[in-house]
């Protein structure tokens, strides 16, 4: 028998309250505590009536006959998606984070992780800042710096002073000063993602030629952004998790390769994944918070906060959005510093 699984206004009420209040309070919520805290006007009975039927639709379950009840991921969706309509797009700047974490210009590593570390303070929670992949940013300037007759270094900087170091071996003499204005032909003013694209006249030899193209290739198999993880501990001491829990959280974060993953699988972003939604076993009672920044409209990096999922949904997606939306104003801004200079 299919089950019917629409719910009315009130029972949206009733459902909105029981799991405000269980991630306020980590009790299972009775009939009695809704009426006590929310404005509903009706009878226990009808509040006893909806809760059951809540239950039968999955929303809630109850742990113990006589108990209250707690939300499942299907009722923590519900009031996530029902807390957002609350809240505009793009939430103004809480002004206690503001004051506290100021960004200023400066080293773009030093930017990124000082971010991923203040978002972790305000959340409490696990953050995964994923690095700008260098085939996304601009190349500002290419040097070749010799080592020895045979071993040289080639140093890669971008938009953002983001710096990529390659080393190569050549087994017959090149002229470094040459084979550097070769590479900065190809690649000054352009990304990598551009690259397939790009054409130049060039008059040196096929071997000079072939080590060219073979560091290029290097460098772009080499753009998977490196990423920042910070706030493990924080995120282990806010709640009593089972030790099992912490084992498998502790992989998860240590594991770039997973981590990645997770960031590249989600595309509609900003998204909130619950408990299962993550499909990783064993972590089923925290939450993964996604969403990205930018460069002129164009995503260049992830942020996840990963959290209990009993928890003030409001106020960690708020944190998020603020962080991001303040990196992406601080790319913006560099852009535009850059090109006045």
């Amino acid at each position: 028998m299919r089950r019917d699984s629409k719910i009315n206004e009130r029972q949206k009420k009733v459902l909105y309250c029981a799991v405000r209040e269980y991630i306020l309070t980590k009790k299972p919520v009775s009939s009695e505590k809704i009426l006590e805290a929310s404005d509903i006007g009706c009878s226990g009975a009808t509040v006893r009536n909806d809760l059951r039927r809540l239950e039968y639709l999955g929303y809630l379950r109850q742990p113990h006959t006589s108990a209250g009840r707690i939300p499942t991921d299907k009722g923590y969706k519900f009031y996530v998606e029902e807390t957002l309509k609350l809240m505009k797009e793009y939430l103004q700047p809480s002004a206690s984070i503001h004051s506290s974490y100021p960004m200023t210009f400066g080293d773009m590593e030093k930017i990124l992780e000082g971010a991923a570390l203040a978002l972790s303070r305000i959340t409490h929670g696990a953050v995964i800042l994923e690095k700008p992949g260098i085939d996304k940013l601009r190349i500002i300037r290419v040097l070749v710096i010799p080592i020895t007759k045979q071993y040289h270094m080639v140093s890669v900087l971008t938009e953002f002073g983001f710096v990529k170091f390659i080393p190569f071996r050549v087994f017959q003499t090149i002229d470094a000063e040459k084979f550097e204005k070769l590479l900065g032909q190809l690649l000054v003013g352009y990304s990598l993602e551009q690259l397939p694209q790009r054409k130049i006249q060039t008059t040196v030899n096929e071997e000079t030629l072939e080590v060219a193209e073979h560091l290029v290739k290097s460098l772009s198999e080499d753009l998977r952004s490196s990423l920042v993880k910070v706030g493990l501990d924080a995120l282990i001491n806010s709640e009593d998790f089972d030790i099992e829990e912490i084992r498998k959280l502790s992989k998860l974060f240590s594991e770039d390769g997973a981590l990645k993953r997770i960031l590249s699988q989600v595309q509609d972003l900003p998204q909130i994944l619950i408990g299962s939604e993550h499909g990783i076993d064993g972590l089923e009672n925290f939450a993964f918070f996604i969403d990205e920044y930018k460069k002129e409209n164009k995503s260049i990096g992830k942020v996840m906060v990963i959290t209990s999922k009993v928890i003030k949904y409001e106020e960690i997606f708020s944190s998020l959005r603020y962080m991001t939306s303040r990196l992406t104003e601080y790319l913006t801004l560099a852009i535009r510093r850059e090109g006045m200079e």
